[in-house]
């Protein structure tokens, strides 16, 4: 057969005449790509086009159909690996100068986590969780200060806000994360938290931080059932959550008690870890930025190992709690005495007359459904905690008109509520009637008492208390 029907034509091919060597050359549409008779298949170059792919008057451009997708997916990676960059530069600087700020009681550090579980990470730091008790007395003993120097190899990093209760302390420890598990952690907190049926809204909003309570909301570590318990108790100030909206929705979905609550909290958990991982970035920018702003911070500490003799610490603050509390009975430093317990105390009240109140102040309290939420948190984040309560100040409480009988009541739902969980704690109660182991009635904590917990948190630190 001829070679010229080798090929046979339709509508949408064109043929040109070549030369003597090619027959025909056939052009397929759209594209400048020459198919010759006569020789083997060689497509054409021209004008620089490979592979015979051509722009011309006649053809399109070929263009990529994604080409903006895949930018956008660059500059998405490119973002994500500069956040993740960050973020570990910024954990590398917190940990690097975690020692220096530890007692310096940032703002920072109550509102966020950064610090906190840098200090977690920290062999040579007791990270301790507690509320005015750890604040309101000024003095060498309180035990920041006490172990600044690291006498015995380590230091205390305290996250103490006034007013803050066990619903505040729960949220602060979901907020810490895989660092806490097997870490020491100390829960301290006064008598007092237990005497209000309910917490101060005010009291409440003033401790309130948005990462903590996304944290503990939308945890993967936390059962069901303690994200319900949290998210009933953290519905009653519904204040603090209209600012999130997505956390709000979870928490009310995790509260309505039901069928389909759980499946839509289910489906804003996504959203909620997002919201929480944006406020993690603001909280390092918080803490670089302090970091950077202050560039004489020296992130060495002094180490000077101390022999502590504990009955001579004990003697010498003792003395000087006298030495200021010489005006009264009761071991109430002599200025608070004159402006505020001069006048409540004028007239001593008779003895277990204020029992019943107290006792029914006790049992309705809710700061018992938030502490056990905390110990709940506590123990399914694999800490390993020691639970602190401060003592009663008998003398005060007795001249109130509540008697011993009716403060025993405390200790012993104290002690009920944590020995399930196994936890080792401390309640002082052999120190109830020490007239100079708190400073007031809530509890504060005095020189003589700032020693005792000294010597506890050392036992705790060194595996002597278990």
């Amino acid at each position: 057969m001829d070679r010229e029907h080798d090929c046979i034509p339709d509508a949408n091919q064109t043929f040109l005449p070549l030369g003597r060597h090619q027959r025909f050359t056939k052009i397929l549409p759209g594209f400048n790509f020459a198919v010759t008779a006569g020789k083997e298949n060689i497509p054409s170059i021209e004008n620089g086009s490979l592979f015979g792919f051509r722009r011309g008057r006649n053809t399109k451009a070929l263009k990529p159909k994604y080409s903006h997708v895949i930018s956008a997916a660059f500059a998405l990676l490119l973002a994500l690996g500069f956040l993740i960059y960050g973020t570990v530069y910024a954990r590398s600087l917190e940990q690097k100068y975690v020692h220096v700020l530890a007692p310096l009681m940032l703002s920072q550090s109550n509102v966020g986590s950064a610090l906190q579980q840098a200090a977690f990470q920290q062999p040579d730091l007791l990270v301790v969780y507690g509320s005015s008790e750890m604040l309101v007395e000024n003095t060498p003993y309180r035990a920041f200060q006490f172990f600044q120097n690291y006498p015995t190899g380590f230091d205390v990093y305290e996250v103490a806000k006034g007013g803050a209760t066990s619903l505040d302390i729960a949220q602060d420890l979901a907020a810490i994360g895989p660092e806490l598990r097997g870490k020491k952690v100390v829960f301290s907190f006064t008598p007092t938290m237990f005497n209000a049926a309910e917490v101060n809204p005010l009291a409440y909003a003033a401790d309130f931080s948005l990462l903590h309570a996304n944290a503990l909301i939308f945890n993967s570590s936390l059962s069901l059932q303690t994200k319900q318990i949290a998210a009933t108790r953290m519905n009653d100030y519904p204040d603090t959550l209209s600012s999130d909206p997505v956390l709000q929705f979870a928490i009310q979905q995790l509260d309505c008690g039901c069928g389909y609550g759980t499946y839509l909290y289910d489906l804003a958990v996504p959203l909620g870890q997002l919201d929480t991982w944006v406020i993690r970035l603001q909280d390092h920018w918080e803490v670089l930025n302090y970091i950077w702003s202050h560039p004489k911070l020296n992130p060495q500490v002094v180490h000077k190992p101390t022999q502590i003799v504990w009955a001579k610490q004990i003697a010498q603050a003792v003395t000087i709690e006298k030495r200021y509390s010489n005006n009264n009975p009761y071991g109430i430093e002599n200025q608070t005495w004159i402006k505020t317990y001069a006048r409540v105390l004028s007239v001593r009240r008779k003895p277990g007359s204020a029992d019943a109140r107290f006792i029914q102040n006790l049992n309705k309290s809710k700061e018992w459904t938030d502490f056990e939420l905390a110990l709940r948190v506590l123990k399914e984040m694999g800490a390993q905690p020691l639970i602190l309560s401060r003592p009663m100040d008998g003398p005060i409480w007795n001249a109130m008109g509540v008697s011993s009988q009716a403060r025993h009541a405390y200790y012993v739902k104290l002690q009920n509520a944590i020995l399930p969980y196994g936890f080792p704690f401390v309640d002082f109660a052999n120190h109830d009637s020490d007239r100079f182991f708190s400073v007031d009635q809530a509890s504060h904590t005095s020189r003589e008492g700032w020693v005792y917990v000294d010597q506890v948190l050392d036992a705790f630190f060194h595996n002597r208390i278990h």
